[in-house]
This record gives structure tokens, sequence and C-alpha cells, in this order.
């Protein structure tokens, strides 16, 4: 039996020789998650070898490390340290292979596409090794037949667990590999269908030379296994044929064995794990696995000292030590952050994977292509126009009571009653005038809420403000304050406030032409100096939904986006997808190519809906290239995608990446100058911040073009669409870094 040796000084221990035809080699592999008090070590110097073109069986409790081992053989994981070889180099490297097709991966979850029927998800594995469609169908018979699978028209998700894990294991069976990777394949599976499983993993072994190695709970099933690799607590306690290994303990189950093992492994030495085997020193066992007709020996000489275990393999003439010594310079080499072209195949799979995912539920689909244009209209309809309705509290002290307080004036060149005259003129679309028959009766209305403010008119108003008129700058004291229109308002509402003061201000510019007009003078002479000439761009009565409509188009375009791909990463990786497309040979870059040719389409629609719910049903102007327009839209669609993708490589659950993504929204929605100029910002340091937003210059750049129609020439233009850029390609590099320091980190 293989021992392990961690804690030996391993110059005296024996060197091992490599195996003539190598399958799975690993050399005092450690491994631990968490940091400080909190770190685990789950892989504790183990040692493990396996045999090309036979089956292995790893037995061992949940949580003793099978998982692990299993993920860093296939290069999902790496060691924290020590050395593996797969199929004659490390994971990760051409010489292994691994990841890549020479690998079959049934992982412990179940790992697959619940969307798809059972036909789809093993042609999707059949575009990823590029199989011939004559083959894959050959082989969705066999293992049907093989597996007893259900009808392949019927989804994944409608199957019982037993039937799923059938389909998992399907699909690790399916391109015929040559290294099997199993983890619990028979769980839920009925005794029968078990037998013809090991059955076929025997047949495959002696027929096809095919290496397997298999984990299960069901630890009589594993004599069938050539060989028996025994765990407990990060080690093997024991590596050895079932044959030997009932023969050496003198026990008539491997469960009782494993359990012997485990009761003298308490100190956690190595050499206690065969205090009590019945083996004696200076005794030498050899053992050859000849039980399967025509299988290749399997040779293993094992010397014991002092109640100490080690191996010593004699068929190979290059040393364990050259390999080690050359595993460790790969292995570091492989560390380092390599960027490889995109397969056109791998990546034309996962492209039409992820189309049949987004269509497969059309009513979600539907409501996620029309969410951004739903969103322009409701922006449109709720935000920038001028609040309408807006009652007003009118104290006219001129009229008189006894005759009931009735309104009379006249549209000639009459100095009479002009507080009846210049209430003609205040828009009653936006103020509704409620008469009140005094002035502390007003206020107290506009106190409880009943109105906005009180407009209160003096008992002589018109006869003060012709004696002002008249008199100029000797008007009286009293005078002035007699001809005076007294506006009391509630300043609590700062955008209805204003648009009060401004509605009142035009009512009283448009009495003052009037009269003006009545008696044949020039209209405009009673206006202020100031004249506001025609703009250099914009227009004189441009709304604020006018100011705030670009930032809002992209607003929305690239938080949809950020919403669409925050989840992408987690959801797959949670159940074990995107790990076994990994395995599969499937490189992160072809992933989040795939996600972005997917997402990129939708938000074409999307943006072509916006723009047309903004400029063609709402009228916002576009002064400028709609093309122009357009493309800076969608730069920052993948922006939000990029920014997307990074949350969900961050995030560990969906619920940490929608706050992430949501503690995201106010601070750029408040400091990209979407609804308030970033000039408005008094600290130098916010208008920083500002800037070093990925949204803020390409707001900027938009409202240029919409408002302005410039062209990409100028620089607040170009300023916007290379900043976008940048941050494009810097999230999705961050996104690629993210994986694969999380990937080594475990």
């Amino acid at each position: 039996m293989l021992e392990n040796n961690r804690g030996k000084n391993t110059a005296d221990l024996p060197k091992l020789a490599a195996p003539s035809s190598q399958g799975v080699i690993v050399r005092n592999a450690i491994k631990s998650y968490g940091v400080g008090s909190r770190r685990s070590t789950v892989l504790d110097g183990l040692d493990m070898n396996v045999k090309k073109g036979t089956i292995y069986g790893l037995l061992g409790a949940s949580g003793c490390g099978k998982t692990t081992l299993l993920s860093c053989i296939v290069g999902r994981r790496s060691f924290d340290s020590g050395q593996v070889m797969v199929l004659g180099g490390p994971p990760g490297t051409p010489d292994s292979g691994i990841p890549g097709p020479r690998v079959g991966y049934m992982p412990q979850e179940l790992a697959l596409y619940g969307e798809f029927t059972i036909k789809e998800t093993l042609q999707y594995f059949g575009r990823i090794y590029k199989l011939e469609a004559d083959f894959v169908d050959s082989q969705l018979d066999f293992l049907s037949k093989l597996l007893d699978l259900p009808p392949d028209h019927r989804y994944v998700k409608t199957l019982s667990g037993g039937q799923q894990r059938r389909v998992s294991f399907a699909v690790a069976l399916f391109h015929e590999p040559e290294l099997l990777i199993l983890d619990e394949p028979t769980v839920g599976v009925d005794p029968l269908l078990r037998r013809s499983i090991w059955d076929h993993l025997v047949q495959q072994s002696v027929d096809h030379g095919r290496t397997v190695i298999i984990t299960t709970h069901y630890i009589e099933e594993a004599r069938q296994a050539d060989a028996i690799g025994m765990m407990r607590s990060g080690r093997l306690l024991a590596e050895e044929s079932p044959e030997n290994l009932l023969k050496n303990y003198g026990l008539p189950t491997l469960e009782e064995v494993f359990l012997k093992l485990c009761m003298g492994d308490g100190s956690y030495k190595v050499k206690d794990a065969v205090v009590n085997a019945p083996i004696s020193k200076e005794k030498s066992y050899t053992t050859s696995q000849n039980r399967l007709g025509g299988h290749e020996n399997m040779a293993f000489n094992y010397s014991i000292s002092q109640g100490t275990v080690y191996t010593i393999n004699q068929s190979s003439s290059k040393s364990s030590e050259n390999i080690i010594q050359d595993n460790e310079v790969i292995s570091r080499r492989s560390r380092t952050f390599k960027m490889t072209m995109p397969s056109m195949h791998r990546s034309a799979a996962l492209i039409h994977k992820n189309f049949m995912q987004t269509f497969r539920n059309i009513g979600m689909f539907l409501f996620v292509f029309l969410l951004p244009a739903l969103q322009a209209t409701i922006f449109c309809l709720a935000i920038g126009r001028d609040p309408t309705l807006l009652k007003m509290a009118i104290v006219n002290d001129e009229l008189d009571p006894s005759e009931g307080r009735i309104c009379n004036y006249t549209t000639d060149c009459s100095y009479f009653m002009f507080s009846c005259r210049y209430l003609r003129f205040v828009n009653n679309d936006t103020i509704i005038q409620v008469p009140y028959p005094n002035l502390s009766s007003a206020i107290e209305a506009t106190r409880t809420g009943e109105v906005w403010g009180v407009v209160h008119f003096g008992q002589n108003f018109t006869d003060e403000i012709i004696i002002r008129q008249s008199d100029g700058s000797a008007s009286s004291n009293e005078t002035v304050i007699g001809s005076r229109i007294g506006v009391t308002m509630d300043f609590s509402n700062q955008q209805i406030s204003v648009v009060l003061q401004r509605r009142l201000n035009e009512a009283f510019e448009d009495f003052t032409n009037d009269i003006l007009r009545a008696c044949d003078y020039e209209p405009t002479a009673g206006n202020i100096p100031v004249t506001f000439l025609d703009p250099v761009y914009g227009k004189k009565d441009s709304t604020y939904t006018e100011f705030m409509a670009p930032g809002m188009i992209l607003t929305i375009v690239y938080f949809i986006a950020v919403a669409l791909t925050a989840g992408v990463f987690i959801s797959e990786r949670k159940e074990g997808l995107l790990d076994r497309s990994l395995v599969a040979g499937v490189q992160m870059t072809e992933v989040l190519l795939a996600h972005l040719v997917n997402q990129f389409t939708i938000l074409l629609g999307q943006t072509a809906l916006v723009f047309l719910c903004m400029l063609a049903v709402f009228n916002i102007p576009c002064e400028g290239n709609l093309a122009l327009a357009v493309f800076i839209t969608l730069l920052q669609g993948l922006c939000g995608m990029s920014f997307g993708f990074l949350v969900s490589s961050i995030c560990d659950s969906e619920i940490s990446a929608i706050h992430l993504a949501l503690g995201s929204f106010y601070p750029t929605l408040l400091l990209s100058g979407i609804i308030w100029p970033i000039e408005g910002m008094t600290s130098t340091w916010m208008r920083s911040l500002s800037y070093s937003l990925p949204q803020t210059y390409a707001i900027e750049a938009l409202r240029s073009v919409f408002a302005r129609g410039w062209s990409a020439e100028l620089p607040d233009v170009y300023r916007g669409i290379l900043i976008s850029t940048g941050w494009i390609f810097i999230m999705l590099g961050l996104s690629l870094i993210v994986v694969r320091v999380r990937k080594h980190t475990g």
C-alpha cells in the first residue's frame, strides 16, 4: 500500500520511477481554503498514482477532499504546493491536453442546462468537441440504451434526480475520452443500472485502454476497480488493489478495511495507518492485476520498515525526481496569465447555446427586450414637464364685497380694475385660481396644504400702479407697497415654486404688453431691457426632459446591460456548468466572447427601440448625426456588459451581485451629470470623482451630439468615445484576471 509520507525526510525515501505509460501522478499535494484562523486544509501532503488504462476507485467520506482533488487533476483548481501529472504533463499544458477533449468530467453537481433537451445537451458538447453529426447521433442512441435514458426530446429540468445524473454521466462518456473523471456517478441509480455502468467502465478500460478515476459512496462496488485509494482528512490512508487490501488486512469487506484504517489514523501519523495490519517487518508483497483478460500488468513492490510503507515501481527508466523537476518548471509557467486566440467552433457552440437559452423563455425575453423602451417611455411621460393644476389662493381687495366680489374689466385703453385684467393672463392650465375673502384665511389654507400660495392685490391696486407709473423714481414708499402684487408661497417644493414664479412673471409681462398695445404704445417698451436673442445651440423653450434625455438613454442601456450580465458566471459557476465547459477545453475568452455576442445582439434591438421611442414618439430633438449617437450608446451598453461580467466574476452569489450592481446605480446617477450639471458641484474633488466614472464623458458626448450637432472630431465627443472604449477593455481584462486568480486560489 502507498502510505502518506508527509513529515519524512524525502532523501531517505526510495526514488519513484515514472510509469511506462503515464496516467495520473500526484505528489505531496497541499490545498487549503480560507484565511487566518479560518484557514482549513483540505489536501494534506497527498500522494496518488493512477496507472494508464486502469480503473481507480477513490473512496472517502464527504468533506475529505475528493472533489477538490479531482478539480485540481482536471485543471480547474491549483494546489497550494505539490505537483500533478496527467497523461504526460501538468494540467493546462499541451503535453497533458487537459482541460480539453482528452478528459471526460462528471462533477458532483448536476452541471446541465435545464432549458435543453437531452439531445440538445449532447449536441452542445458535440459542438464543443467538434464531433461529426453521425457520431453524435450514434453515441446518443448507444448511451440512451446503456444508461436507460428517457426520450431525448425531454427537457433536463423535467427529469428526476436520478435521470439527470444519468444524463450528466452520458455527457462525460459521450466523446470517448482517454481519461474519465467521475465524481459519484452512481448516486441515485438503481443496482441493475449501477452494475451496467461498472461493466461499461471495465470494458472501456480493458478493451480501449481508457483511464477511469471514480469516487463513490458505495464502497463495495469499488471491488471492480483495479486500484483503490482510501482517503481521509486530505490524505490517502492506503492505495492498493481490492484483493490485496482484503488479503493484507484479513477482512471480508472493503468497508471493514476502510473502517480499520480510519480507526488507526487517529494520531494523523502515516505509520499508524497500518499498525494493526497483519504484515510483518521486512516482508515484501507484489501485486499483479491480471484479473481482467488482456489487461496490462501493474506491479507494485512494497518494503516495510518499522511500520512505515513506501512504494516502488520498477517499470520505467525515468526517475520520479526528473518528472517532478520538469513538472515544477511547467507548473510555474502554467500559472502565468496567457491569452489564447478563441476557437471558432467552440465560440460558435457557446453562442448557439446562449441564444437557445435566451429564446427558450419567450415571455421573459420579450420583457427584457422591451424593458428599455418601457423605461424610456416612463421617463418621457413623467420627467421634465411643468407641473399643472396648481391651486393658488387669490385675495383681491379691489373687489367690492357688497357687489359680490365680481371681477369686471375692459380690454380697451382703460385704467380700470388692473387686478382682474392681470389675472386674465395667468395660465389656467398651470394655475387654478381659488378666490378667498381675506388674506388670513388664504395664508391658513397655504399652511394646511390646500393651496401652494397666495396672490394678494391691495384695495387701491389700480390707482397706486398708475401713480407709480407717472411718478417713476419719485414714487413714495406707500405707493410702491400699494402697487405691488403680494405673493406668499409654499417653497417646500423648489420645482413647483420655480414654475409658479415664472408663470406669474410671464402673466405680468403679458398684462403690460396688453395695456400698452390697447393704448397704441409699443408693447415691448415695458419689458426689462435684457433680451435673449436666438440661441447658438438648442432653443429658448427647451425642456428639462431634453437636458436629461441623453443621460437617461445611456443610463437605461448601461444598467440593463449590467443587470443581464451580472449573474452570468454566478449561476453557471454555482451549478457546475462553467467548470464543465472549461474542463471540456472552453477558454474564458470564448465564454466572454459568446456572451458579448449574445448580449450585444439584444442590445442592438433595445437601443433601436429606445431611440425610436425618444426621437419619434416623444420628439426629443437630435441635431447631430444619428449614427454617431447610436454608436456612443452601443459603446456604453458594452461598457455596462463589461461591468456586469466583472461583478459576476467577483461575487459568489446572485444576491451579492445584485447588491453591488444596485450599489453602483445611484452614485452613477448622481455624479455623472445625468440629472444635474456637473458644474453645480461645489467640491473640486467631487468633480474629479465624477469625471473618473465610465458614463460622465459619454453623457457629455451624447448631449453634444443631441443638442449641439457636434461631430466626432470635437474633443467633447471623441473623449467620450475613447474613455468608454478604455473602460470596456479595462473591465473585461479585470474580469479575466479575477477568474484566473479565483481558479488558483480555490
